[in-house]
């Protein structure tokens, strides 16, 4: 009886997004800023991208400190009801040792350090784009959006002294 439930919601707190998540195991949802799930389940080769994506953070963070965060980690970022879960992401240790207890509990109240989505097939390139420059506008300091399929890379923001993402990789993973 998967993805029962979403059919009887018509605004998602963060509360449901947890039980809808728990109940329908291997779809992503996400919480857009009015409420609205979001759905958007990877394509294999989509999640061989975010899992590149991933594995560069974590060679990066073994230098740096911090701890990165793959793409079923949901970060409420605001306004509003908005839970967002970039395919990769990393957040320093001083970003995280400021977080209070509430901040920190079931989805962190914090946009991450560095955001990288990786656009899907099944996703529309405008709002890929979209979506990471929110993260921007929430408190991320470098996001980047990538679509396979014509190979564009956007970047925004200061990328952190240090880390040097391979694009190709990512997008031949």
């Amino acid at each position: 009886m998967a993805l029962s439930l979403i059919g009887v919601l018509t605004s998602v707190d963060e509360d449901s997004l947890a039980r809808v998540s728990a109940e329908n195991p291997g779809w992503k949802f996400e919480i857009d800023v009015d409420g609205t799930l979001l759905v958007s389940p990877t394509h294999t080769d989509g999640g061989a991208q975010s899992a590149e994506a991933c594995g560069q953070l974590r060679d990066w963070k073994r230098r740096v400190g911090g701890r990165v965060f793959d793409s079923n980690t949901g970060f409420k970022i605001g306004p509003g009801k908005r839970v967002y879960s970039p395919d990769a992401a990393w957040l320093s240790r001083e970003r995280i040792d400021s977080l209070s207890p509430e901040q920190r509990t079931k989805f962190w109240t914090v946009s991450p350090d560095v955001a990288i989505e990786v656009n899907s097939s099944s996703d529309d390139w405008s709002d890929t784009v979209e979506k990471t420059r929110a993260y921007l506008e929430r408190g991320t300091l470098f996001a980047v959006a990538i679509e396979p399929a014509t190979r564009e890379v956007i970047e925004f923001g200061v990328k952190p002294a240090g880390l040097n993402l391979d694009y190709d990789a990512i997008i031949d993973a």
